[in-house]
């Protein structure tokens, strides 16, 4: 008997053939989605091309802007923040930044420039990159040294050697747009005299007074900076770059070194301190080097500790450092 009969012959030929023509549509099906597939060839954030950009006129991209579509609404912020930071807008914009005469048109400039360095719809934008140079900061210091003529109405009640009382409302703004564009090129704006046009002359509580504490702003900042985060942040930023802490030193906002080696240097393990919320670390503050000897009587001695009072602030769960320690000015 054959092993294969002709009924059975011809079934494996009919099965093979249903195989490959079931593996053939497979592939025409999928041939067939590729083509008809509609792909997004744009490039991200192109929504509207470089040359209908160019074309759209203010009152149109106003309008995108109010749009509920989040592409529409953010293309059209895109568009208005880079038209307003080149070109003759930039340069007017700065102008009325640093206007001193007219309020009206200062006050709308750093509403315009708070918005460009805030918006979240912009952070993908090279807005902070169009303003780092020194004719921005220019602008900026020239408009936070116009403020300073305003300390003179009371606008909070909070008593912080710090933060001043009669801080105008504009000058928040400033304060946050500086803050946010002083990290993009700090030279530049210490060129345009952010310190010593501006912060050398700022009221603090803590310089005005007969007992004035003026070169321990830097430190006040650190112990103190909740009561002004802000202003402290700009101090941070300041003081982690050379030429900041060189030009703190120099308009007697930060002590010298010598002064502070010497203060070093006048401590003993003896001296009276006063903890405040410093229970948990307390037992872990050290001496960072080693103090000299003296041979001084022990009535110069007794008198060198009563007047070496000091408070140290701690935050606990970390061991006290230099940073922590505030020492009352010696009064004769």
């Amino acid at each position: 008997m054959a092993p294969f009969s002709g009924d059975g012959v011809l079934w494996l030929c009919l099965g093979v053939s249903l195989f490959f023509a079931v593996r053939g549509i497979a592939t025409d099906l999928r041939q067939v989605v590729d083509l008809t597939q509609i792909k997004q060839v744009e490039r991200e954030d192109k929504i509207i091309s470089e040359g209908t950009e160019e074309a759209l006129k203010l009152n149109t991209l106003l309008k995108l802007s109010e749009s509920t579509s989040h592409d529409l609404r953010s293309a059209a912020l895109r568009i208005i923040s880079e038209r307003s930071t080149k070109g003759e807008t930039r340069d007017l914009l700065l102008e009325d930044l640093a206007c001193k005469d007219n309020k009206v048109r200062q006050s709308r400039a750093l509403t315009a420039l708070h918005f460009l360095v805030t918006n979240r719809a912009l952070s993908r934008t090279s807005v902070c990159t169009r303003l780092r140079d020194v004719e921005t900061y220019m602008a900026l210091v020239n408009c936070l040294c116009n403020f300073l003529e305003e300390h003179n109405e009371q606008t909070s009640a909070t008593n912080s050697p710090i933060l001043p009382k009669t801080r105008p409302m504009g000058e928040k703004k400033a304060l946050q747009v500086l803050n946010i564009l002083l990290p993009e090129n700090l030279p530049s704006a210490l060129d345009a005299g952010l310190i010593s046009r501006w912060l050398s002359k700022y009221p603090f509580p803590c310089a005005l007074g007969e007992s004035s504490r003026r070169q321990d702003v830097v430190l006040l900042m650190k112990t103190w900076w909740a009561d002004d985060v802000v202003m402290s942040s700009i101090f941070g930023t300041l003081a982690t770059h050379p030429d900041g802490i060189k030009q703190l030193r120099k308009y007697g906002l930060m002590g010298s070194m010598i002064e502070e080696n010497d203060q070093d240097d006048d401590d003993d393990a003896d001296s009276d301190v006063w903890m405040v919320d410093g229970d948990d670390t307390a037992g872990s503050f050290r001496p960072t080097s080693a103090r000299r000897l003296r041979e001084d009587s022990a009535e110069e001695q007794a008198l060198r500790r009563r007047r070496r009072e000091a408070m140290v602030l701690s935050e606990g769960g970390r061991p006290l450092g230099n940073d922590d320690i505030i020492q009352r000015p010696i009064s004769e």
